[in-house]
């Protein structure tokens, strides 16, 4: 079976308007020859598995198979039930869609109800459900009762003419000027912060969203705790009456076997719905109002949210992140670390506190920098121009040097990558930079210098592997601020080299072998020479003066 169900066409507002439906909103397709079969008798197979193929007679007739449908399976003919049976002027096939539009679209959705029939108005829909239904005496069922001799020519007349009028209904809609336009789409929630309702100033999610799952359950009985004047007055006791003790005694025994009927009649019935306690006792009273305070402190605190975003315009969101894009790294972190007092100020006074923070920050950073000059004997804005700029440049060379010397760390003498890493120490010690120290100024001279400073030793502490040099080594990698660890790489590669080539290798060849500043690989060449490490022993040297140790022993 091929149903198809009416979409609403999404063309212009004239179309829309003019639109008036005269089929009905389901159409029946033959799955054979996907004829339209929705006006005329179909043939629906009743195999179990097949419920949803429909033919058209003539296929049937051909004994046409559709999938798992064969032509030797149970069938069904399904004629069109356009014959009154509630009212008149309503057929059974208007009063089935009427239902099927009813459920698909909701109750009270007569516009779609009316489509989904196609050929009744969302008037006429509404009022044939409300006189048929709402205010049947078996409501919410019809009365079934009902029969009606009614000739089927007339009846499909009458639809005939009914549908015609619909149409030129429609025509002259169409051809008016006057075309009513189409209801605006609610969208709360249109808005640059998502889930914000601007027309009614709240948001999907509130803070404390889940306050009132605690209070929507409560129940009040009969509080009598605070008094009032509408306080219960107590029966008076009974006066017993001897003479008229036995008709009570009858009286409670026909009232015993009343009481048990309705009893019985009750437990037939389904169980009773409950009752809170007609009396609220002390401990109750103070538990429901306790759990009511609980509510309203959580509105308060939804209410003081609600109102510091609103105060504080955050709605603003595309205004507030262009000007956080226009502040540095450092502001912005500065003013998240003080975010917090905001809620203890108002909107102007925590404006002024960020501000006076923030000149604070940068005059502390003046300071520390002008001290900095102070200290470098510096007296006027070129010179500390001038010092910046040598300063950089100071900074970068060392950079370079120290990024050698970090290549080199991962390098074993053999050529082969090293698979430790150089430790987080060493390359703090790295990026260490002190002040640099200005050069001896003479009595006649002028403040400033032309020459590059000198860069004031290494400290090298807390280096790693400072114990396996000597204090000469130490001194020496203090002055040229390279690290014990790429020093002790340097001299092993030099020394092994040079034993390797029998005593052939040149300074110039250790500056192409080491990539490095030339002046510190020079420096270290002349110390190891010093240090007598680059001599090559003769092994026939070394076997006599044995054999003359092992003679005089």
């Amino acid at each position: 079976m091929t149903v198809t169900h009416r979409k609403a066409p999404a063309d212009s507002t004239i179309q829309v308007a003019a639109t008036v439906v005269t089929e009905p909103g389901v159409l029946y397709q033959c799955d054979s020859c996907d004829s339209d079969i929705t006006h005329t008798i179909r043939i629906k197979c009743a195999a179990q598995g097949c419920e949803e193929v429909d033919l058209c007679p003539s296929c049937f007739c051909s004994g046409k198979e559709v999938g798992q449908h064969k032509a030797w399976h149970g069938y069904r003919v399904v004629e069109r039930h356009s014959y009154p049976i509630f009212t008149v002027d309503w057929g059974a096939d208007e009063e089935l869609l009427l239902i099927e539009g009813l459920i698909l679209n909701g109750l009270g959705n007569w516009a779609a109800a009316a489509e989904h029939i196609g050929t009744r108005t969302a008037e006429e829909a509404e009022t044939h459900y409300r006189e048929v239904y709402q205010n049947s005496p078996n409501w919410p069922l019809p009365r079934l009762d009902l029969k009606f001799d009614v000739d089927p020519e007339i009846f499909h007349s009458q639809k005939k003419e009914r549908i015609a009028t619909m149409r030129s209904t429609a025509l002259e809609l169409a051809n008016s000027t006057s075309i009513p336009k189409p209801a605006l789409t609610s969208g709360p929630t249109n808005h640059e912060v998502q889930g914000f309702m601007p027309g009614r100033l709240e948001f999907e999610t509130e803070v404390e969203n889940e306050a009132e799952e605690q209070v929507k359950d409560l129940e009040f009985g009969l509080v009598l705790e605070y008094g009032g004047d509408q306080q219960p007055v107590p029966d008076p006791p009974p006066v017993p009456d001897a003479s008229a003790s036995d008709a009570d005694g009858k009286k409670d025994d026909e009232a015993d076997a009343s009481a048990d009927t309705t009893l019985g009649e009750n437990e037939e019935s389904g169980p009773t719905p409950y009752v809170p306690d007609p009396v609220e006792t002390h401990d109750s009273m103070t538990l429901k109002l306790t759990l009511l305070d609980i509510y309203y402190e959580k509105l308060d605190r939804r209410a003081e949210a609600k109102a510091f975003i609103f105060d504080r315009g955050m709605l603003e969101y595309k205004k507030w992140q262009a000007v956080e894009k226009k502040r540095s790294k450092e502001d912005r972190d500065m003013i998240n670390k003080h975010k917090p007092f905001a809620k203890l100020q108002t909107a102007p006074d925590f404006e002024q506190f960020i501000n006076g923070v923030m000149q604070e920050s940068a005059l502390r950073a003046r300071i520390v920098e002008l001290q900095e000059y102070r200290r470098q004997g510096i007296t006027t804005f070129a010179d500390a121009e001038k010092y910046v700029k040598e300063k950089r440049l100071a900074r970068n060379a060392t950079y370079r040097d120290t990024s050698v010397d970090r290549g080199l760390h991962h390098h074993r003498p053999n050529g082969r990558l090293s698979s430790v890493p150089p430790s987080q120490d060493s390359q703090s010690q790295i990026f260490d930079s002190q002040p640099i120290q200005p050069a001896p100024l003479e009595s006649n001279a002028k403040p400033h210098t032309t020459g590059r400073r000198i860069p004031a030793p290494l400290n090298l502490a807390n280096a790693a592997s400072l114990h396996l040099l000597t204090p000469a080594e130490q001194a020496l990698c203090s002055t040229m601020r390279i690290l014990p660890k790429p020093y002790l790489i340097i001299k092993e590669t030099l020394v092994s080299e040079f034993a390797k080539r029998g005593g052939n290798l040149r300074r110039r060849d250790a500056r192409d072998l080491i990539k490095i500043d030339v002046n510190k690989t020079s420096r270290i060449w002349d110390f190891l020479e010093a240090e007598n490490l680059l001599v090559v022993k003769n092994p026939s040297t070394t076997t006599g003066t044995n054999a003359n140790a092992n003679t005089t022993s």
